[in-house]
């Protein structure tokens, strides 16, 4: 990768030379694209009040913030690749930070969709970038034992978002939209990123091409897909009914307020925090294999647990539960996303399994929000428990007969 030379009046803070801080500015980036979804989770009740709306064509406002990275997220990691990391990161920051504070102002239902989607653009170029960084900062076990310190920093973010927005939101529905000019101050911090100026790559067509080929070769493709596939069900579970299915569930049958929802949805990322701090301890002591296993098992268990919840407490267990599940499984996804391509094509290989993040994100809310309508919360999070266990059932057969009917095809 080429080292452009550094300007004075593009680092106004300076250029950081330690890797903990560059490691640190990495986290925060990563850890900034969540709170587009978690500031919005514990309103989306009062805000179908004020909007005027079902509650139903509520999650569309949830959604709509993933719906550009199902289209930009792999290109954002070729422009990532061939442009450098620092451009796409400060690019993103001040998208994310501008159209997600216009929120604010968007005082009707499809002005309030369309700022969302455009803050989109910007959740693109910011979320998987700092997995992006990461990868080029640590290599092995240090790779793990720092992502899972990145999912902890996305966790505490994410955790903190609903309990602010939900305190905020208790004096004025759109006030917690104006929490996302953090981005502003966070921008100016990530100046200090050294400059890169990429690669010299080819078209987004070939480049992509070049890394399937990549892949192929180390025999590492049945691996990727399968992980694509693992994400989009951790992420359902997440978004579409973690932020979604249940502050509407605590609103309709325990009569929960915002800030109440929000500490409680925030019992999600409390597990996960707890279980990705310890991600690299347990992969060396367990394996990744065992560790996702549990991970599966403990989003099923949390999910059912949910579903029978007698009182709201009950619903704080079991999403407590379920969020040690996804603590344990991300890390892991998001250093084997970083390792598959290489140096060479990180950027593609992490932002295209970004895209399959960013597909759960706006396929889940929607359906988490329309199948809690028709069917109840209930039955939702029961669905949810039962479609994880089923994967964790599958998933280790799946893989060897893909993998051995893979490596048998290219040799």
């Amino acid at each position: 990768m080429r080292v452009a030379r550094s300007r004075w009046w593009a680092h106004p803070v300076g250029v950081s030379r330690s890797r903990t801080e560059r490691a640190a500015i990495a986290i925060a980036v990563g850890a900034m694209g969540t709170l587009g979804f978690s500031i919005t989770s514990p309103l989306l009740p009062d805000l179908a009040d004020a909007l005027g709306v079902s509650r139903s064509s509520i999650g569309l406002v949830q959604a709509a913030v993933s719906i550009p990275g199902v289209v930009l997220s792999a290109l954002i990691g070729y422009l990532a690749d061939r442009l450098g990391r620092r451009r796409v990161v400060l690019s993103g920051l001040v998208v994310f930070a501008s159209f997600g504070a216009a929120g604010f102002l968007a005082r009707s239902y499809w002005p309030l969709v369309a700022v969302r989607l455009v803050q989109g653009i910007g959740t693109s170029g910011i979320l998987g970038m700092g997995i992006v960084l990461v990868g080029d900062l640590f290599t092995g076990p240090d790779r793990t034992r720092v992502m899972g310190y990145n999912l902890t920093g996305l966790t505490i973010v994410n955790m903190l978002g609903p309990i602010a927005s939900g305190a905020i939101g208790a004096g004025g529905v759109f006030r917690p939209f104006l929490l996302f000019t953090i981005g502003l101050p966070l921008a100016v911090w990530a100046t200090r990123m050294p400059a890169d100026a990429g690669a010299v790559i080819g078209s987004p067509l070939r480049h992509a091409d070049d890394a399937l080929v990549h892949m192929r070769r180390q025999h590492r493709l049945t691996d990727f897909g399968g992980l694509l596939a693992a994400t989009m069900g951790a992420t359902v579970v997440l978004h579409g009914f973690g932020y979604t299915t249940a502050p509407l569930f605590l609103d309709s049958v325990f009569g929960v307020g915002s800030a109440g929802r929000g500490l409680i949805v925030a019992s999600f990322q409390v597990g996960s925090a707890l279980a990705a701090v310890r991600i690299g301890a347990l992969r060396a002591r367990h394996g990744s294999s065992r560790v996702v296993g549990v991970a599966f098992w403990l989003m099923a268990l949390g999910s059912a647990a949910t579903a029978a919840a007698p009182g709201w407490w009950a619903v704080s267990g079991g999403l407590g539960l379920a969020g040690i599940g996804f603590g344990l499984f991300m890390p892991l996804a998001q250093s084997w996303a970083a390792t598959m391509g290489g140096d060479r094509y990180r950027g593609v290989t992490v932002l295209t399994w970004v895209t399959f993040v960013r597909i759960a994100q706006v396929v889940g809310p929607p359906a988490g929000s329309t199948f809690s309508e028709m069917a109840g919360p209930r039955p939702t999070f029961a669905l949810a428990g039962v479609a994880v266990a089923f994967a964790a059932l599958a998933w280790k057969p799946a893989r060897r007969r893909l993998k051995a009917r893979h490596i048998a095809d290219n040799t």
